[in-house]
């Protein structure tokens, strides 16, 4: 299995560009959506899934979420994001 690697966003830099700062609330915007859809009593909190930058989906009790920027992340994902390596 290959996984993509997500699309340099530079939305997380302080000197983003309006464009780029709307392109990560688009994408967050997504994702919440995707959350939202799943939630109430039909979809148990273990069922719930996401999709990360990269396009892969997963569990989100499997997700890492960012404090600053609020994203999504698969543990790949997560690892160049932080820039730290999970054991």
């Amino acid at each position: 299995m290959t996984t993509t690697q997500p699309a340099e966003l530079p939305v997380y830099k302080s000197e983003a560009t309006p464009e780029q700062r709307k392109q990560k609330a688009d994408f967050m915007y997504r994702q919440l959506k995707m959350i939202k859809d799943q939630s109430g009593w039909e979809t148990p909190a273990d069922k719930t899934v996401i999709r990360c930058g990269c396009d892969k989906k997963l569990k989100l009790i499997y997700a890492y979420r960012c404090l600053y920027c609020g994203i999504w992340y698969c543990k790949e994902c997560a690892e160049q994001h932080f820039g730290y390596k999970v054991a």
